[in-house]
């Protein structure tokens, strides 16, 4: 939002989002991970605004990136490289499931 309503660069925007969102106070039995996603869910952002035109797009882009961190949480240790795979992931998969990769 920040990148197309604003004409905020996009590394930049994503760059925010995730500084925004890592000083977000959750409670501490969440252990880190809401603020992870947010910080997934910035490098999610970050894909062409003509890839994604509409807010229920990145609904279910999010809830894909969602679904994806919560089955790899105790797949692989610490945040380093899932946060950015689970958002490549999840753009990936959708445009392939709307048809528009390929």
């Amino acid at each position: 939002m920040l990148h197309s309503h604003w004409a905020v660069p996009l590394v930049p925007a994503a760059a925010a989002t995730g500084l925004i969102g890592s000083v977000i106070p959750f409670p501490k039995r969440f252990a880190g991970h809401p603020n992870a996603a947010v910080y997934a869910g910035s490098f999610a952002g970050m894909c062409s605004a003509e890839l994604i035109s509409g807010y229920w797009q990145l609904a279910v882009i999010a809830f894909i990136g969602t679904t994806l961190y919560a089955l790899t949480m105790n797949l692989f240790t610490g945040f380093g490289g899932k946060l950015g795979s689970v958002a490549f992931v999840s753009v990936a998969l959708f445009m392939l499931v709307q048809g528009g990769i390929g």
